[in-house]
């Protein structure tokens, strides 16, 4: 008996730390407050545990959002957008997540994108490409906000050349508390110098720095620019230098820093570069 007690206070205690902007499926995207993309090139399609749906036997049972590759044409995406979160502090976003097709092949590509400020979309801070299995994997997103700022995730899924298979998503969860897994950045502060000089941007990162991670500083344009040098701090903290050499004005904008392994991403505010 005290077991089963203790599970459902950690049950209890979980729920509080979850915050709106999380969603099973069940009731469908709607029910969530999640929206397709006007702007894309087709639909995530919902599938429910209680009505009868096209899929073959192994794919998972329940609800949940799909895209089937092969009712589409290499390169077109869809898009599904979570609701605006303006709450401060880093936020944790955890998800399942599998991309199967019956002939092994791959279905495409999923990606993670994050809006501020309802701006421009910048590159994904995550993705994962190929054949994951039929089985649920699950990742998480270090978000880091800080007021007056707000961010939107997206969920985009890219058809493949090969037309063949699944990308699917599931048990979103928004957590008010830092990911486990995935490095979160503290607050990026805004680089200021003269026309010609170089800039540097610092990003501080709490979590364990691996080998296999990728770190890089991601322009609000699109452009990716890769670290120049890493730190460890200490055993639970790391320091990543990125450079732009001799800037002029046209490099002024804003920029953030951006890690990405297989158990999921870590992303920063935006930091404005003022070039004098």
């Amino acid at each position: 008996m005290v077991f089963f007690y203790l599970q459902s206070c950690h049950q209890q205690q979980t729920q509080k730390l979850k915050m709106q902007g999380g969603c099973t499926f069940d009731d469908g995207p709607g029910a969530c407050d999640y929206h397709q993309d006007l702007y894309d090139d087709f639909e995530w399609v919902h599938v429910s545990a209680q009505e009868p749906h096209y899929l073959p036997p192994e794919m998972p049972q329940g609800s949940y959002m799909i895209v089937d590759s092969s009712d589409h044409d290499p390169g077109e995406k869809a898009r599904l957008q979570l609701p605006t979160m303006k709450e401060n502090d880093t936020h944790c976003i955890d998800f399942s997540y599998l991309l199967y097709s019956q002939k092994g092949l791959s279905p495409g590509t999923l990606n993670i994108l994050v809006r501020v400020n309802k701006g421009p979309l910048a590159n994904p801070i995550w993705n994962v490409t190929g054949f994951t299995g039929r089985d649920w994997l699950r990742a998480e997103l270090a978000v880091s906000t800080f007021w007056p700022n707000e961010y939107q995730v997206i969920f985009e899924a890219e058809v493949s050349g090969g037309r063949s298979g699944y990308i699917a998503i599931d048990d979103i969860q928004v957590l008010s508390y830092p990911c486990d897994k995935s490095p979160h950045f503290l607050r990026l502060g805004d680089v200021e110098v003269n026309a010609g000089q170089n800039a540097t941007f610092q990003c501080i990162a709490t979590g364990r720095d691996a080998v296999h991670n990728k770190l890089w500083l991601q322009r609000r344009n699109g452009e990716d620019i890769p670290v120049a040098q890493t730190k460890n701090i200490n055993h639970r903290r790391f320091a990543a230098s990125f450079r732009l050499q001799e800037v002029t004005k046209t490099d002024q904008d804003l920029y953030r820093c951006v890690t990405q392994s297989e158990r999921g991403s870590g992303v920063s505010n935006f930091a404005q570069l003022i070039v004098r």
